[in-house]
Protein backbone atom coordinates (compact mmCIF):
# COMPACT_ATOMS: atom_id res chain seq x y z
CA UNK A 1 0.00 0.00 0.00
CA UNK A 2 1.19 3.39 -0.76
CA UNK A 3 2.31 5.41 1.91
CA UNK A 4 -0.05 7.77 3.03
CA UNK A 5 1.61 11.91 2.16
CA UNK A 6 1.21 13.97 5.36
CA UNK A 7 -0.13 17.91 4.46
CA UNK A 8 1.65 20.96 4.08
CA UNK A 9 2.68 22.64 7.59
CA UNK A 10 1.50 25.48 5.56
CA UNK A 11 -0.17 27.01 2.45
CA UNK A 12 3.42 28.56 1.56
CA UNK A 13 5.90 25.90 2.39
CA UNK A 14 8.34 25.41 -0.31
CA UNK A 15 9.02 21.69 0.28
CA UNK A 16 6.72 18.63 -0.76
CA UNK A 17 6.23 15.36 1.12
CA UNK A 18 8.05 12.36 -0.88
CA UNK A 19 6.57 8.76 -1.10
CA UNK A 20 10.08 7.92 -0.31
CA UNK A 21 9.14 9.06 3.19
CA UNK A 22 11.48 12.56 2.75
CA UNK A 23 10.81 16.37 2.19
CA UNK A 24 12.05 17.14 -1.30
CA UNK A 25 12.26 19.99 -3.77
CA UNK A 26 12.33 19.48 -7.37
CA UNK A 27 14.81 22.61 -9.18
CA UNK A 28 15.41 22.53 -12.82
CA UNK A 29 19.33 22.18 -14.09
CA UNK A 30 19.45 24.49 -17.28
CA UNK A 31 22.62 22.70 -18.14
CA UNK A 32 21.25 19.01 -18.11
CA UNK A 33 17.96 20.11 -18.93
CA UNK A 34 15.51 18.30 -16.56
CA UNK A 35 14.60 18.89 -13.20
CA UNK A 36 16.64 17.74 -10.08
CA UNK A 37 15.25 16.32 -6.71
CA UNK A 38 16.95 17.71 -3.35
CA UNK A 39 16.00 15.98 -0.25
CA UNK A 40 15.71 17.43 3.34
CA UNK A 41 15.45 13.95 5.52
CA UNK A 42 12.25 12.50 7.00
CA UNK A 43 9.11 13.77 6.98
CA UNK A 44 7.61 11.36 9.64
CA UNK A 45 10.74 12.17 11.94
CA UNK A 46 9.78 16.05 11.26
CA UNK A 47 6.21 16.25 10.51
CA UNK A 48 6.27 20.24 10.86
CA UNK A 49 9.31 20.29 8.33
CA UNK A 50 10.87 22.70 11.11
CA UNK A 51 14.50 20.81 10.30
CA UNK A 52 14.17 20.12 6.78
CA UNK A 53 14.01 24.33 6.18
CA UNK A 54 15.92 25.44 8.93
CA UNK A 55 18.82 23.26 9.26
CA UNK A 56 21.76 24.98 9.27
CA UNK A 57 23.98 23.03 7.06
CA UNK A 58 21.44 20.48 5.05
CA UNK A 59 18.36 22.85 5.43
CA UNK A 60 16.62 24.18 2.11
CA UNK A 61 16.94 27.91 3.53
CA UNK A 62 21.18 26.93 3.91
CA UNK A 63 21.25 25.03 0.62
CA UNK A 64 19.28 26.98 -1.54
CA UNK A 65 21.59 29.32 -3.36
CA UNK A 66 23.87 26.04 -3.60
CA UNK A 67 21.16 24.16 -5.47
CA UNK A 68 20.55 27.25 -7.80
CA UNK A 69 24.27 27.76 -8.53
CA UNK A 70 24.52 24.09 -9.03
CA UNK A 71 27.47 23.61 -6.80
CA UNK A 72 25.29 21.83 -3.87
CA UNK A 73 25.71 18.05 -4.05
CA UNK A 74 23.59 16.08 -1.33
CA UNK A 75 21.31 14.88 -4.21
CA UNK A 76 20.28 11.74 -2.40
CA UNK A 77 18.89 11.82 0.77
CA UNK A 78 21.08 11.77 3.91
CA UNK A 79 19.38 8.84 5.72
CA UNK A 80 20.45 6.51 2.88
CA UNK A 81 24.25 7.13 3.20
CA UNK A 82 24.96 7.84 7.10
CA UNK A 83 28.67 6.31 6.93
CA UNK A 84 29.59 8.33 3.82
CA UNK A 85 32.35 10.28 5.12
CA UNK A 86 31.12 14.59 4.65
CA UNK A 87 33.71 17.60 4.13
CA UNK A 88 33.62 18.88 7.41
CA UNK A 89 34.78 15.10 8.86
CA UNK A 90 37.62 15.14 5.63
CA UNK A 91 38.36 18.34 6.79
CA UNK A 92 39.15 17.67 10.65
CA UNK A 93 41.28 14.74 10.06
CA UNK A 94 43.43 16.04 7.01
CA UNK A 95 44.00 19.21 9.44
CA UNK A 96 45.38 17.46 11.99
CA UNK A 97 47.45 15.33 10.07
CA UNK A 98 49.15 18.19 9.06
CA UNK A 99 49.26 19.39 11.98
CA UNK A 100 51.16 16.13 13.21
CA UNK A 101 53.73 16.88 10.37
CA UNK A 102 54.38 20.61 12.26
CA UNK A 103 55.64 18.83 15.12
CA UNK A 104 57.70 16.08 13.33
CA UNK A 105 59.28 19.36 11.91
CA UNK A 106 58.46 18.46 8.16
CA UNK A 107 56.15 21.14 7.79
CA UNK A 108 56.47 24.83 8.44
CA UNK A 109 53.63 26.94 10.73
CA UNK A 110 53.37 29.07 7.97
CA UNK A 111 52.13 26.17 5.30
CA UNK A 112 49.93 24.58 7.61
CA UNK A 113 47.96 28.26 8.13
CA UNK A 114 47.55 28.16 4.32
CA UNK A 115 46.01 24.80 4.82
CA UNK A 116 43.47 25.78 7.38
CA UNK A 117 42.41 28.58 5.97
CA UNK A 118 42.06 27.44 2.27
CA UNK A 119 40.40 24.15 3.40
CA UNK A 120 37.86 25.57 5.42
CA UNK A 121 37.28 28.33 2.85
CA UNK A 122 36.12 25.31 0.21
CA UNK A 123 34.75 22.93 2.77
CA UNK A 124 32.21 25.99 3.78
CA UNK A 125 31.68 26.78 0.33
CA UNK A 126 30.20 23.21 -0.57
CA UNK A 127 28.19 22.89 3.22
CA UNK A 128 30.57 20.38 5.95
CA UNK A 129 27.34 17.76 5.54
CA UNK A 130 28.21 17.09 1.89
CA UNK A 131 29.16 13.94 1.03
CA UNK A 132 33.02 13.96 -0.39
CA UNK A 133 31.53 10.82 -2.97
CA UNK A 134 28.72 12.83 -3.97
CA UNK A 135 30.89 15.66 -5.43
CA UNK A 136 30.75 16.31 -8.85
CA UNK A 137 32.72 18.66 -12.01
CA UNK A 138 30.34 20.89 -11.90
CA UNK A 139 31.30 21.88 -8.20
CA UNK A 140 34.90 22.09 -8.63
CA UNK A 141 33.73 24.76 -11.54
CA UNK A 142 31.98 26.56 -9.52
CA UNK A 143 34.73 26.85 -6.95
CA UNK A 144 37.31 27.68 -9.68
CA UNK A 145 34.78 30.52 -11.02
CA UNK A 146 34.82 31.87 -7.16
CA UNK A 147 38.39 32.06 -6.82
CA UNK A 148 38.08 33.90 -10.11
CA UNK A 149 35.07 36.08 -9.67
CA UNK A 150 34.21 36.46 -6.15
CA UNK A 151 37.91 36.00 -4.10
CA UNK A 152 39.60 37.38 -7.54
CA UNK A 153 42.69 35.32 -7.02
CA UNK A 154 45.61 36.08 -9.20
CA UNK A 155 47.16 33.09 -11.33
CA UNK A 156 49.86 32.07 -8.93
CA UNK A 157 47.04 32.47 -5.87
CA UNK A 158 44.77 29.70 -7.88
CA UNK A 159 47.71 27.50 -8.73
CA UNK A 160 48.23 27.30 -4.85
CA UNK A 161 44.74 27.17 -3.63
CA UNK A 162 44.30 23.92 -5.88
CA UNK A 163 47.13 21.98 -4.87
CA UNK A 164 46.56 22.34 -0.96
CA UNK A 165 42.56 21.10 -2.10
CA UNK A 166 44.00 18.79 -4.54
CA UNK A 167 46.42 17.70 -1.69
CA UNK A 168 43.28 16.90 0.18
CA UNK A 169 41.24 15.01 -1.45
CA UNK A 170 44.27 12.57 -2.08
CA UNK A 171 44.77 12.54 0.95
CA UNK A 172 41.05 10.65 2.03
CA UNK A 173 41.64 8.52 -1.39
CA UNK A 174 44.97 7.03 -0.66
CA UNK A 175 43.17 6.16 3.13
CA UNK A 176 40.57 4.41 1.26
CA UNK A 177 37.30 6.44 2.44
CA UNK A 178 36.30 7.51 -0.96
CA UNK A 179 36.94 7.46 -4.56
CA UNK A 180 38.89 10.25 -6.17
CA UNK A 181 36.28 12.62 -7.28
CA UNK A 182 35.83 13.64 -11.17
CA UNK A 183 36.98 17.07 -10.69
CA UNK A 184 36.57 17.92 -14.65
CA UNK A 185 38.19 20.16 -16.80
CA UNK A 186 37.94 22.96 -15.13
CA UNK A 187 39.83 22.13 -12.08
CA UNK A 188 43.12 22.73 -13.76
CA UNK A 189 46.38 25.16 -12.61
CA UNK A 190 46.57 27.95 -14.62
CA UNK A 191 49.80 29.02 -16.45
CA UNK A 192 52.45 30.79 -14.75
CA UNK A 193 54.46 31.18 -17.60
CA UNK A 194 56.15 34.93 -17.98
CA UNK A 195 54.01 34.82 -21.15
CA UNK A 196 50.59 33.96 -19.57
CA UNK A 197 51.52 36.80 -16.46
CA UNK A 198 51.83 38.63 -18.69
CA UNK A 199 49.30 38.38 -21.21
CA UNK A 200 46.55 38.46 -18.48
CA UNK A 201 47.95 41.44 -17.22
CA UNK A 202 47.94 43.04 -20.79
CA UNK A 203 44.11 42.20 -21.33
CA UNK A 204 43.08 43.80 -17.64
CA UNK A 205 45.24 47.20 -18.72
CA UNK A 206 47.81 46.41 -15.36
CA UNK A 207 51.64 47.74 -16.01
CA UNK A 208 53.53 44.26 -16.23
CA UNK A 209 56.33 43.50 -13.50
CA UNK A 210 57.06 40.30 -14.52
CA UNK A 211 60.77 40.91 -15.48
CA UNK A 212 61.29 43.63 -12.82
CA UNK A 213 64.72 43.60 -11.02
CA UNK A 214 65.85 46.35 -8.59
CA UNK A 215 68.86 48.55 -10.21
CA UNK A 216 71.58 50.07 -8.25
CA UNK A 217 70.43 53.19 -8.03
CA UNK A 218 66.93 52.13 -6.70
CA UNK A 219 68.69 49.87 -3.87
CA UNK A 220 70.79 52.83 -2.88
CA UNK A 221 68.14 54.91 -2.12
CA UNK A 222 66.53 52.15 -0.26
CA UNK A 223 69.62 52.41 1.88
CA UNK A 224 69.60 55.80 2.61
CA UNK A 225 65.81 55.23 3.69
CA UNK A 226 66.63 52.63 5.75
CA UNK A 227 68.21 52.19 9.59
CA UNK A 228 70.82 50.25 10.91
CA UNK A 229 68.99 47.18 10.59
CA UNK A 230 66.83 47.40 7.79
CA UNK A 231 70.30 48.47 6.15
CA UNK A 232 71.91 45.08 7.11
CA UNK A 233 68.57 43.16 5.97
CA UNK A 234 68.77 44.38 2.17
CA UNK A 235 72.18 44.24 2.08
CA UNK A 236 71.93 40.21 3.50
CA UNK A 237 68.84 39.53 1.43
CA UNK A 238 70.33 40.83 -2.39
CA UNK A 239 73.37 39.63 -1.88
CA UNK A 240 72.49 36.33 -0.89
CA UNK A 241 69.10 36.01 -2.62
CA UNK A 242 67.46 35.58 1.22
CA UNK A 243 63.67 35.84 1.28
CA UNK A 244 61.48 37.46 4.48
CA UNK A 245 61.10 33.98 6.09
CA UNK A 246 65.00 33.14 5.85
CA UNK A 247 65.66 36.58 7.33
CA UNK A 248 63.91 35.72 10.23
CA UNK A 249 65.67 32.92 10.62
CA UNK A 250 69.32 33.46 10.50
CA UNK A 251 71.50 32.86 13.20
CA UNK A 252 74.91 34.64 14.08
CA UNK A 253 76.68 31.11 14.32
CA UNK A 254 75.82 30.64 10.10
CA UNK A 255 77.90 33.71 9.41
CA UNK A 256 81.85 33.32 9.39
CA UNK A 257 82.55 37.30 9.77
CA UNK A 258 86.57 37.37 8.80
CA UNK A 259 86.10 34.84 5.70
CA UNK A 260 82.64 35.71 4.80
CA UNK A 261 80.85 32.87 3.90
CA UNK A 262 77.17 31.90 5.15
CA UNK A 263 76.37 28.15 5.36
CA UNK A 264 72.38 28.44 5.80
CA UNK A 265 70.18 25.34 5.04
CA UNK A 266 66.54 26.81 3.28
CA UNK A 267 63.80 25.54 5.32
CA UNK A 268 61.76 24.83 1.91
CA UNK A 269 63.89 22.23 0.84
CA UNK A 270 66.59 21.54 3.19
CA UNK A 271 69.27 22.00 0.90
CA UNK A 272 72.57 23.17 2.97
CA UNK A 273 72.58 26.95 0.80
CA UNK A 274 76.36 28.72 1.04
CA UNK A 275 76.89 31.81 -0.09
CA UNK A 276 79.64 34.99 -0.17
CA UNK A 277 78.98 37.91 1.88
CA UNK A 278 80.42 41.44 0.96
CA UNK A 279 83.04 43.13 3.21
CA UNK A 280 79.89 45.88 2.55
CA UNK A 281 77.21 43.50 4.06
CA UNK A 282 79.66 42.42 6.93
CA UNK A 283 80.23 45.83 8.11
CA UNK A 284 76.71 46.71 7.89
CA UNK A 285 75.68 43.51 10.18
CA UNK A 286 79.14 43.99 12.57
CA UNK A 287 77.58 47.48 13.51
CA UNK A 288 74.04 45.31 14.51
CA UNK A 289 76.41 43.55 17.82
CA UNK A 290 76.73 47.22 19.55
CA UNK A 291 72.35 47.45 19.37
CA UNK A 292 70.80 46.69 22.98
CA UNK A 293 68.50 44.02 21.87
CA UNK A 294 71.58 41.97 19.50
CA UNK A 295 73.50 42.20 22.29
CA UNK A 296 71.22 40.76 24.60
CA UNK A 297 70.22 38.38 22.45
CA UNK A 298 74.22 37.51 22.34
CA UNK A 299 75.00 37.47 25.69
CA UNK A 300 71.78 34.92 26.23
CA UNK A 301 72.33 32.65 23.30
CA UNK A 302 75.78 33.04 21.97
CA UNK A 303 75.90 32.19 18.47
CA UNK A 304 72.57 30.42 18.07
CA UNK A 305 71.31 34.06 18.56
CA UNK A 306 68.80 35.40 15.83
CA UNK A 307 70.72 38.21 13.68
CA UNK A 308 67.82 40.43 12.80
CA UNK A 309 65.78 41.61 16.03
CA UNK A 310 63.28 44.24 16.33
CA UNK A 311 63.53 46.52 19.11
CA UNK A 312 61.61 44.54 21.29
CA UNK A 313 63.87 41.42 20.95
CA UNK A 314 61.34 39.60 18.71
CA UNK A 315 62.24 38.12 15.28
CA UNK A 316 61.50 40.23 12.01
CA UNK A 317 59.48 36.91 10.76
CA UNK A 318 57.26 34.97 13.24
CA UNK A 319 54.34 32.24 12.53
CA UNK A 320 52.74 32.24 15.91
CA UNK A 321 49.89 29.48 16.38
CA UNK A 322 46.59 30.94 17.39
CA UNK A 323 44.57 28.72 19.92
CA UNK A 324 41.38 28.95 21.32
CA UNK A 325 38.49 27.45 23.65
CA UNK A 326 35.99 25.77 21.19
CA UNK A 327 32.69 24.05 22.47
CA UNK A 328 32.67 20.73 20.94
CA UNK A 329 29.95 18.22 22.35
CA UNK A 330 29.04 20.34 24.96
CA UNK A 331 32.94 20.51 26.18
CA UNK A 332 35.26 23.49 26.32
CA UNK A 333 38.37 21.87 24.20
CA UNK A 334 41.27 23.67 23.41
CA UNK A 335 42.37 24.24 19.26
CA UNK A 336 44.32 25.57 16.86
CA UNK A 337 42.31 28.31 15.37
CA UNK A 338 44.40 29.91 13.00
CA UNK A 339 48.78 30.92 12.45
CA UNK A 340 49.35 34.08 12.52
CA UNK A 341 52.00 35.15 10.27
CA UNK A 342 54.02 38.50 11.30
CA UNK A 343 56.19 39.83 8.71
CA UNK A 344 58.11 42.80 9.54
CA UNK A 345 60.44 42.44 6.78
CA UNK A 346 57.76 42.88 3.62
CA UNK A 347 55.58 45.49 5.56
CA UNK A 348 58.85 47.38 6.17
CA UNK A 349 60.43 47.59 2.87
CA UNK A 350 56.55 47.60 0.55
CA UNK A 351 55.96 51.05 2.85
CA UNK A 352 59.51 52.28 1.69
CA UNK A 353 59.27 51.20 -1.69
CA UNK A 354 55.74 52.98 -1.68
CA UNK A 355 57.30 56.25 -0.36
CA UNK A 356 60.40 56.58 -2.67
CA UNK A 357 57.94 55.97 -5.69
CA UNK A 358 59.77 52.35 -6.63
CA UNK A 359 56.48 50.61 -8.54
CA UNK A 360 56.70 46.80 -9.19
CA UNK A 361 59.01 46.52 -6.39
CA UNK A 362 58.40 43.81 -3.24
CA UNK A 363 60.74 42.71 -0.70
CA UNK A 364 61.21 39.33 -2.45
CA UNK A 365 61.89 40.93 -6.05
CA UNK A 366 65.51 41.35 -4.24
CA UNK A 367 65.59 37.05 -4.08
CA UNK A 368 64.29 37.46 -8.42
CA UNK A 369 66.94 40.41 -8.66
CA UNK A 370 69.73 38.34 -7.14
CA UNK A 371 68.94 35.20 -9.26
CA UNK A 372 68.92 37.71 -12.46
CA UNK A 373 72.19 39.31 -12.04
CA UNK A 374 73.92 36.38 -10.57
CA UNK A 375 73.31 34.30 -13.86
CA UNK A 376 75.36 36.41 -15.49
CA UNK A 377 78.61 34.91 -13.80
CA UNK A 378 77.70 31.46 -16.34
CA UNK A 379 77.97 28.68 -13.24
CA UNK A 380 74.48 27.32 -13.09
CA UNK A 381 75.56 24.84 -10.40
CA UNK A 382 77.04 27.32 -7.77
CA UNK A 383 73.88 29.75 -8.99
CA UNK A 384 71.70 26.97 -7.11
CA UNK A 385 73.50 25.99 -4.01
CA UNK A 386 73.41 29.90 -3.79
CA UNK A 387 69.57 29.83 -4.07
CA UNK A 388 68.94 26.38 -2.46
CA UNK A 389 67.32 24.81 -4.96
CA UNK A 390 66.75 21.20 -5.69
CA UNK A 391 67.95 19.47 -8.68
CA UNK A 392 65.49 16.33 -8.79
CA UNK A 393 66.80 15.45 -12.32
CA UNK A 394 68.37 11.95 -13.14
CA UNK A 395 71.64 13.49 -14.17
CA UNK A 396 71.79 14.79 -10.17
CA UNK A 397 71.64 11.67 -9.01
CA UNK A 398 75.45 10.94 -10.80
CA UNK A 399 76.62 14.08 -10.05
CA UNK A 400 78.94 14.24 -7.10
CA UNK A 401 80.84 17.60 -7.84
CA UNK A 402 81.43 20.03 -4.97
CA UNK A 403 80.86 23.56 -5.63
CA UNK A 404 84.02 25.40 -4.47
CA UNK A 405 83.69 28.38 -2.40
CA UNK A 406 85.63 29.82 -4.89
CA UNK A 407 83.29 29.82 -7.53
CA UNK A 408 80.30 30.76 -4.88
CA UNK A 409 82.74 33.80 -4.14
CA UNK A 410 83.12 35.00 -8.23
CA UNK A 411 79.26 34.82 -8.35
CA UNK A 412 78.43 37.02 -5.71
CA UNK A 413 80.93 39.56 -7.16
CA UNK A 414 78.61 39.65 -10.47
CA UNK A 415 75.77 40.43 -8.67
CA UNK A 416 78.07 43.18 -6.87
CA UNK A 417 79.27 44.38 -9.91
CA UNK A 418 75.93 44.37 -11.39
CA UNK A 419 74.89 46.80 -8.99
CA UNK A 420 77.40 49.09 -8.32
CA UNK A 421 79.58 48.61 -11.77
CA UNK A 422 83.13 50.60 -11.83
CA UNK A 423 82.99 53.70 -13.14
CA UNK A 424 84.45 54.11 -16.44
CA UNK A 425 87.19 56.77 -17.02
CA UNK A 426 85.30 59.33 -18.80
CA UNK A 427 85.54 59.30 -22.68
CA UNK A 428 86.72 63.63 -23.16
CA UNK A 429 89.13 63.74 -20.04
CA UNK A 430 92.75 63.43 -22.04
CA UNK A 431 95.09 60.18 -20.82
CA UNK A 432 98.03 61.36 -19.42
CA UNK A 433 100.55 60.16 -21.44
CA UNK A 434 104.89 59.83 -20.95
CA UNK A 435 106.78 61.54 -23.68
CA UNK A 436 110.23 60.43 -24.08
CA UNK A 437 113.50 62.47 -24.51
CA UNK A 438 116.61 61.42 -25.88
CA UNK A 439 120.01 62.25 -24.32
CA UNK A 440 123.44 60.66 -24.67
CA UNK A 441 125.01 58.60 -22.24
CA UNK A 442 128.53 58.22 -21.37
CA UNK A 443 129.63 56.30 -23.89
CA UNK A 444 127.72 57.92 -26.53
CA UNK A 445 124.83 56.15 -27.38
CA UNK A 446 121.20 57.33 -26.91
CA UNK A 447 119.30 56.88 -23.56
CA UNK A 448 115.58 57.28 -23.18
CA UNK A 449 113.74 59.05 -20.55
CA UNK A 450 110.38 60.09 -19.39
CA UNK A 451 109.33 63.69 -19.84
CA UNK A 452 109.16 65.35 -16.55
CA UNK A 453 111.09 63.27 -14.61
CA UNK A 454 112.99 64.48 -11.86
Amino acid sequence: MPAVLPPLPYAEFPLRPHRNGQWFKSVWNPRTKKSEQFYFGSWQDDPKGEGALHDPELGWLARRQGILDGTDNVRVGTLSTPSAMTLGELMGRFLTFKRSRVVAHELSYRTLGDYMREVAKFVAFLKPGTPVAMLRPEHFSAYMTHLIEARKLGRYARKRVRTYLSTLLRFGAKNDWFDMPNTGTDWVSPGTTREAVRQEKLRAGKTDYTDRIITGAEFDKLLARSNQTFKAILLVSINAGLGPADIGRLRWNMIDMKTGRMTFARPKTGIARRSYLWKKTRGALRSLRSLNANKAAIERDGGNALVFLTRRGEAYYREVPVEGDVEVDGKKVRKLLRIKVENAVSITFRRMARELELKGLHFYRLRHSFKTMAKKARDREALDVMMGHADNSVAAVYDHEVVSWGRIRRVSKTVYRRLWPKLKQAADKPQQKTTKSRRSGADGREVSDSAGRR
